[in-house]
This record gives C-alpha cells, structure tokens and sequence, in this order.
C-alpha cells in the first residue's frame, strides 16, 4: 500500500495527514515547529511503512524553512504546493 504525506504548514505548529493510494486517511495529527515535533511526525510516518527503502513522500506548503530542510534531510521526496494554487482548483471543482 502506498501512503502519502501532507503538511498544512504553520509558525506553531503543522497539522498532518497521511493518505493511502485510494485517498482513505491512515493518520492524521497536530505537530509541534519543534525538533520534537520532527520526532513526532517521523513517529507518525513510521507504522504508515516509511522506511530507509520506502519513505513516505510528503507535500507541503513551502518550499523552504528548517521544517522541509529536516525532511529533506532524511531522504524522502518532497513537493511544495501553493495553498493558493490548491485553493484555486477545490473552488474551480
């Protein structure tokens, strides 16, 4: 089964949400901008079958910032969405 990450990315915090390849949600969950909130998602990601051989991509919504640069870090794809572009197709469907 393959699953996949989003991230609604804030200052304080980023709330999470794992899907598998039919669109049911696995997981979902409020993090901390924290290294500890780091950990906590990686612990999120990890029964979803995120592994060395096999990590969970994830999309956000930056392209930069410590965030994104720590999940870079660990290997796994990453893919920034423009909310505004997201926003712009779910008011057009």
């Amino acid at each position: 089964m393959a699953v996949f990450c989003g991230i609604d990315w804030s200052e304080e915090y980023h709330d999470v949400a794992v899907v598998d390849d039919s669109g049911t949600l696995v997981v979902r969950g409020r993090v901390a901008n924290s290294a500890a909130g780091l950990a906590e998602l990686l612990g999120m990601l990890a029964p979803c079958g995120d592994a060395p051989g096999a990590l969970v991509p994830v999309a956000i919504e930056r392209p930069n910032g410590l965030l994104v640069s720590c999940l870079r870090g660990t290997g796994r794809p990453i893919y920034p969405i423009n909310p505004l572009a997201v926003s712009r197709v779910a008011l057009s469907v």
